[in-house]
């Protein structure tokens, strides 16, 4: 049996319950915080092509060099913020919830956003409130798709973790289109750059109080002791009764989990957790693919490309405001599409790494045209080009294999961090797992923000395209031998992946028929109901959640 087939057998073993509208709510609440990154990006990549706010910022006197390095810093400085901001939320996120450490982000994002929007062309005012706009992005780039692997029915984990990949992109398609939409009535007006600004916090206001309808991690509750509550919420979540086989099984297997983990390293201290991340080689396998997904993530170079594709749109023969901002609007829609689709047909179908290879080799292809292109036209004028059917024509091909590098990042390296980081780990280290990758997403991504203007200026244009391509050819060869495929595996059951050398994962790739099956579908009653009353024996939690469900899931929902 196929991929596809074993995914759609496993959904169809399903019970039909767990598919159900409250944990797709959940889902899109937490998912909506994508929308800050894609946002920022979409709209500082117009901001700093824009006259009025060149003039308002007092930098339009500024050499091309000098504005290369100040348009740099400007873009870049919140994906600093942003490595703070993973680093620091840590400790709020095991301590406190993922819900208390979303709706923290969202306070410090708020007023990050506020302080861009209205800081009246002062130039230091607008970097310290993007770094600070920055520390809440870097939040909600971790908080979310933990959350969401921690609710989501193993069938259906990948298609509701790309739910938030999907809303970084619709943040991109906020930030353009909001900036063609304000530049075509206010142009020439300070409303041209501060309202699109300002309206990011609309975004904000929304998942922060919808985080007041969501429950807390069932995976998170057990970790702190709160069986009671853990039981009640995930039977919540998944609309069965708690002695459901479905529920007793994902019950079961986090608490076998986290018994181990806590008897291992009971009472450790973060440093002990770092020791326990790089000590044992299995776990330090596992960093290491997420530190490498995360590299070649940021330094394939599309980031970079999103938050500069006015400029590049530029390059390729686009010329004017509006329809500057229209083609990035466009390529915002592409790849938020692209995004959407991967998630909801492709992603749990054929696979992560199917999905992950193919993406790699298109973006290896769009970016070798694109760059051969700018090479071959480095020294004609936008006249010649347009002037000679043939390099008009190359010129639209150009722009078009843009496009298809938004598609193939979309479905490739774009999702596959988020992914595999939040599946990968153990509960007792996701979390700050989670936090240092993400660091290093931030501070890749701020390497390669702040080095784009500068990369396009002295390789020509056309060398940093070439540069991206290498990379993608590199993370092609690594992705081919390291790369598994977590698609249908359970979170407690991927340690055999990590028992063997990283060059060899290629052989064990994809999950066998055992591995797809769900959690408790081959569970006997006599499974069932031995391991029930062996908690009943223990501590009563499956007991006493008859009776105490009701009162603790409200107070579970208004923490």
């Amino acid at each position: 049996m196929g991929l596809v087939a074993e995914t759609r057998q496993a959904m169809r073993d399903s019970p039909k319950e767990i598919f159900n509208a409250y944990v797709f709510l959940c889902t899109w609440i937490f998912s909506l915080a994508g929308v800050a990154k894609g946002f920022d990006e979409g709209n500082i990549a117009s901001l700093v092509v824009q006259k009025r706010w060149m003039e308002t910022f007092n930098v339009h006197h500024q050499s091309t060099a000098e504005y290369a390095n100040t348009k740099g810093w400007v873009v870049s400085i919140a994906t600093a913020g942003a490595v703070f901001g993973c680093l620091g939320c840590t400790y709020f996120n095991d301590r406190l919830g993922r819900r208390w450490a979303l709706r923290g982000a969202t306070a410090i994002y708020i007023a990050g956003i506020l302080g861009q929007g209205l800081c009246n062309g002062n130039l230091s005012g607008l970097y310290a409130s993007r770094f600070v706009a920055g520390i809440g992005i870097g939040v909600t780039t971790i908080v979310p798709p933990t959350y969401i692997s921690e609710i989501a029915p193993k069938s259906i984990r990948g298609l509701l973790t790309l739910q938030y990949a999907a809303c970084q992109q619709l943040g991109v398609v906020f930030g353009f289109f909001i900036n063609y939409g304000v530049t075509k009535h206010y142009a020439g007006t300070n409303k041209q750059w501060m309202l699109p600004t300002l309206l990011q916090v609309v975004p904000a206001v929304v998942w922060g109080l919808g985080s007041f309808f969501t429950p807390e991690s069932p995976r998170w509750l057990m970790s702190k002791g709160k069986r009671q509550s853990a039981a009640a919420t995930l039977a919540h979540l998944r609309k069965l009764p708690v002695e459901h086989p479905v529920v007793v099984a994902e019950l079961a297997g986090m608490d076998m989990q986290l018994m181990h983990e806590m008897e291992s390293v009971a009472g450790s201290t973060q440093w002990d957790l770092l020791k326990e991340t790089f000590i044992p080689v299995e776990n330090r396998r596992r960093f290491f693919l997420i530190f490498m997904a995360t590299l070649f993530s940021q330094w394939s170079g599309a980031n970079a490309i999103t938050q500069y594709s006015p400029t590049i749109f530029g390059y390729l023969g686009i010329v004017g405001t509006e329809i500057t901002f229209l083609a990035t609007g466009i390529y915002g829609v592409v790849k938020f599409t692209s995004t959407l689709a991967f998630a909801l047909f492709i992603v749990d179908f054929i696979g992560r790494r199917r999905s992950l290879i193919t993406g790699i080799l298109l973006q290896i292809a769009t970016l070798v045209y694109v760059g051969a292109y700018l090479g071959a036209t480095k020294d004609m004028t936008a006249a010649h080009i347009s002037s000679t059917p043939t390099v008009s024509r190359a010129s639209t091909g150009a722009i078009v294999a843009i496009y298809f590098h938004a598609v193939a990042w979309s479905i490739g390296w774009f999702s596959i961090p988020y992914l595999v980081g939040a599946e990968v780990f153990p509960t007792r280290i996701r979390s700050l797992n989670m936090s240092i990758s993400m660091a290093f997403h931030w501070a890749f991504y701020f390497g390669c923000s702040r080095a784009m203007p500068s990369l396009l200026a002295v390789t020509h244009k056309y060398g940093a395209f070439a540069f991206f391509a290498i990379i993608c050819l590199a993370s092609l060869v690594y992705v081919f031998l390291a790369m598994p495929d977590t698609t249908g595996r359970s979170l407690e059951s991927l340690d055999s992946l990590f028992q063997r050398p990283w060059y060899t994962v290629y052989k064990v790739a994809y999950a066998t028929p055992d591995e797809m099956k769900i959690e408790g579908r081959d569970m006997t009653p006599k499974d069932v109901e031995d391991f029930a009353k062996s908690k009943i024996e223990a501590d009563g939690w499956i007991e006493q959640v008859e009776g105490g469900a009701k009162a603790e899931k409200n107070n579970t929902s208004v923490m």
